[in-house]
């Protein structure tokens, strides 16, 4: 791999210039003592509601991008469900008499699809109020290439009649979406599944193999703090049972960089570029994306790291975002939010990857010890914005990111990663998270739709199981092996249950359940099954394998039908009817 002086030359001007700049706000909020109260802006504005039913007919490609060789079994994937919010792109709908969108598909009839692509066309029926729908279609036609085809989706929906005479009062949608078409390449490539969210990638060590779904268990690591005194590290991780490393820039020894790079080819691990220190300098970008978008393992760029906080351009991001596709296209672009309310809508217009970074453990969630000043909605920095200090701020910020994705139109072609806390003991943290505190925040997130998770940062706690390098060890493979293929899972459902402060998370694949639970609370609590969506569950002891559970008590009356959790549990469960 080939370095020059001019690319050298433009990181280190972005690095000074970032260093440089110290913002006097955070989140929008002044935190400072001699500051006055200035109310932030900038909160995410809630779709109203609507007395009459609504149809929010969104439709994807399957995969993004689809290259040369897929082109004869490429599919969209349609989705009609009926609403009763104004979100983005729902449209009114007349349904026919005593039907309700709380029937499901039945009685409601179907639209008649038609997605145009290019020279392209193709049509189906679709269930209304349905999702997931997928629809073949054949872009072998089509040239391949790197600027991303305009697609229009429209759906013909006529009210059947009571009488089972002809159908009538015809009322027609449409939507549109894009198709990334690429030509064939022997160099890495990361798909996105927009079924799940989930991305699917080739064998990190680039001599070739077949896409399988992946799923994303890294750390952020410090490159010039760490990894360039200390390579084993990589090894460490590796042993940790992680299939991710996240830099974190700047890489000023360029050729020890590459054997970070090298190093994690060998260990069949996957990288992230971060852009952080320099993404508002285009030029900067240009030269990263020319540099390193061949290498074998690469991941995913990132770019902007909690560009809410520190109140960067609201449409830097998407100027980094497009420029990164007209010259790759290959691999999606991730960018970090911190706020949990201010700006989040333009700044996720650069972004296929939106991660949240709540580090709630060990804070002060109304006194900064840093500026000593408060912490309210209108003022004050304390460590995790509008948090209360507990798990459940993890728990509630990925579930409203996922949320407001919905609302926007997105939550197909963006999706939600997780950044848990592993770190303390310092600045705005006193202490930092045991094993379990980490586990947990791992799991709710899951469960509320994250589809990855790079925690922050690396070195963390050793030494015993109690802490997160310790759990970790047994926690990571469990999760590839009994997590993934759930998340993973086109065919798969997720639901959420809340009971007494227990967060549970339930997949159903058609045959298991899997059950990931977080107890919130700082008491025991006794949770029936049935209250968890699973109360066809009568004899625990013969239905459900319990992978993996600590604070759990297991011979406690009732457990055939239930879990009793003691404060902080976490478990792992696969119940099979």
């Amino acid at each position: 791999m080939k370095y020059n002086k001019s690319f050298a030359a433009i990181v280190t001007a972005g690095l000074i210039r970032g260093s440089l700049a110290q913002s006097t706000t955070w989140c929008g909020k002044n935190y400072m003592a001699n500051q006055s109260v200035v109310p932030p802006g900038g909160q995410f504005i809630l779709p109203t509601q609507s007395v009459e039913p609504l149809l929010s007919f969104r439709c994807a490609p399957v995969f993004r991008p689809y290259l040369e060789e897929d082109a004869k079994s490429a599919a969209f994937v349609v989705d009609t469900p009926i609403v009763y919010d104004w979100i983005t792109g729902a449209e009114p709908i007349s349904l026919p008499s005593k039907s309700s969108s709380s029937s499901g598909s039945t009685g409601l009839g179907s639209l008649s699809i038609t997605i145009n692509v290019g020279s392209i066309h193709t049509t189906a029926n679709v269930p209304l109020n349905a999702t997931g729908i997928q629809i073949p279609i054949d872009i072998s036609m089509l040239n391949a290439q790197k600027t991303a085809y305009n697609v229009t989706c429209s759906a013909t929906y006529s009210t059947p009649s009571s009488s089972g005479s002809q159908p009538v009062n015809m009322q027609i949608f449409n939507t549109s979406s894009s198709l990334l078409y690429l030509p064939d390449t022997n160099a890495s490539v990361t798909k996105t599944d927009l079924r799940t969210g989930a991305i699917w990638v080739r064998p990190a060590s680039g001599k070739g193999g077949a896409f399988a779904p992946f799923v994303p268990q890294g750390f952020y690591i410090n490159f010039d703090q760490y990894l360039a005194k200390n390579l084993s590290m990589i090894d460490q991780l590796k042993v940790d049972g992680f299939n991710t490393l996240h830099p974190i820039p700047p890489y000023d020894n360029l050729t020890i960089f590459q054997q970070v790079i090298n190093k994690t080819i060998s260990a069949g691990m996957y990288i992230v570029y971060d852009m952080r220190s320099n993404y508002q300098n285009l030029s900067a970008v240009a030269q990263q994306v020319n540099t390193y978008a061949s290498i074998p393992n690469l991941l995913n760029w990132e770019t902007a790291h909690e560009p809410d906080g520190n109140s960067d351009p609201q449409n830097a991001a998407q100027a980094a975002y497009d420029l990164i596709y007209q010259m790759d296209g290959y691999h999606p672009v991730s960018i970090v939010l911190n706020c949990q309310d201010y700006n989040f809508s333009p700044y996720i217009k650069g972004a296929d990857i939106v991660l949240q970074d709540a580090y709630p453990i060990g804070i002060n969630a109304t006194w900064s010890p840093v500026w000593n000043t408060e912490c309210t909605p209108d003022f004050g920095h304390c460590g995790c914005d509008n948090c209360q200090g507990e798990i459940w701020d993890v728990k509630a910020r990925v579930q409203t990111f996922k949320d407001r994705l919905n609302i926007l139109g997105f939550d197909r072609t963006k999706s939600v990663w997780t950044t848990p806390q592993a770190f303390g003991s310092a600045a705005y943290w006193n202490t930092t998270p045991t094993g379990m505190q980490w586990a947990a925040m791992g799991f709710t997130s899951f469960s509320h739709g994250a589809i990855g998770s790079k925690s922050y940062q690396y070195p963390t706690t050793t030494n015993n199981q109690t802490t997160i390098e310790g759990t970790a060890v047994y926690l990571t493979v469990l999760i590839q092996k009994y997590v993934q293929p759930f998340m993973v899972d086109p065919n798969a459902t997720l639901v959420n249950y809340h009971y007494q402060g227990v967060d549970a998370g339930v997949w159903y694949n058609g045959t298991s359940y899997l059950l990931l639970v977080v107890n919130m609370n700082n008491s025991q609590v006794y949770a029936p099954y049935q209250d968890m969506g699973l109360g066809w569950i009568t004899n625990a002891t013969k239905q459900v394998q319990r992978v993996f559970s600590v604070f759990e008590i297991p011979t406690a009356s009732g457990n055939l039908t239930g879990i009793t959790f003691q404060p902080g549990a976490i478990g792992l469960h696969i119940a099979t009817p």
